[in-house]
């Protein structure tokens, strides 16, 4: 037990973010990748799962989930990040639990999605400082909550929990004037079942809908749903070898829950190169992040002799 402590600080996991230089046009027909990693010297952090919370001239703003190596558990921060250089120019703590936080999905006001919302929100357009709203991941405490967010004073308010279960990377979408929620149970979170909920307004809860089975293990989310050349696109991870191996991007067909892989996307990057599992665009910029290991030859040599 010692022994596997101990391998296991030599060898602690560590993830970066970036963005991807390709378009979407030229990530679907499988052109090489060029990817910005962030510069950073935070060393008691690694971040992963960038949502884009806003662009300008010259900066890019993020959140991300923050692991906060002392504490052994993960957090939402806002990331700013200098356009030109992906420099990281600061990092905001904005939500800190007990539980462990990551994925934080972020809600538009403007969005059609943020329609089930105002069932909940009896407080919608009352404010003078601009807000979004976020849905982070939290299954370790039972809840999948929304909480208001003040990008401005980095001030955060809970909302309402929308689902009284464990759930991972749950992703909202908007269609036909319902709300329909993507997600992957927490007792098997990167597995081949992806669960599917629908909003209901009475009970102010996502209900479970249905099951979707896949042959591999690419059910977990890894983004949010976007549309191209009128196709509806499901970022996945593919987790076959190991958690995060991997993003997959899935052509879908809201009506009958069917879904065709159109790419399958691995990390890039030079050192950190063992996984992939988050792809998100907004106002032209595309980010996703990247895995990697400590001392890999460590990790490598113990695989061999199947110790790990």
């Amino acid at each position: 037990m010692f022994l596997k402590k101990k391998i296991k600080k030599l060898t602690e996991e560590r993830w970066n973010v970036g963005f991807i230089q390709n378009s979407i046009e030229d990530i679907l027909n499988n052109f090489p990748l060029k990817v910005n990693w962030v510069k950073h010297n935070y060393k008691n952090s690694w971040f992963a799962d960038p949502f884009i919370l806003d662009v300008s001239e010259k900066k890019i703003e993020l959140l991300v989930e923050d692991f906060f190596k002392p504490a052994n558990k993960g957090r939402i921060s806002k990331l700013t990040i200098d356009k030109a250089s992906s420099v990281l120019q600061s990092c905001d703590v904005i939500l800190d639990l007990t539980t462990h936080l990551s994925f934080p999905f972020i809600i538009r006001q403007e969005d059609p999605l943020s329609l089930f919302i105002r069932d909940i929100d009896t407080h919608v357009n009352s404010f003078n400082e601009p807000y979004v709203y976020i849905l982070p991941e939290n299954g370790e405490s039972g809840h999948l909550s929304i909480y208001r967010y003040f990008p401005l004073s980095n001030k955060i308010d809970f909302l309402h929990s929308v689902l009284d279960e464990g759930v991972e990377d749950a992703v909202p979408f908007f269609i036909d004037n319902q709300t329909f929620l993507f997600c992957t149970p927490r007792k098997n979170p990167n597995g081949n079942i992806l669960y599917i909920y629908k909003w209901h307004s009475e009970e102010k809860k996502f209900i479970f809908l249905k099951s979707v089975s896949f042959k591999e293990n690419v059910a977990r989310m890894s983004g949010a749903f976007f549309y191209y050349n009128n196709k509806l696109i499901r970022p996945t991870q593919e987790c076959n070898l190991q958690y995060g191996h991997a993003v997959t991007l899935q052509e879908t067909n809201i009506r009958n829950f069917s879904f065709k892989e159109l790419r399958r996307i691995y990390s890039t990057h030079p050192i950190l190169n063992v996984g992939s599992h988050t792809f998100n665009s907004y106002k032209n910029i595309i980010v996703t992040d990247t895995l990697g290991f400590d001392r890999m030859w460590i990790r490598k040599i113990l695989k061999r002799f199947n110790l790990i």
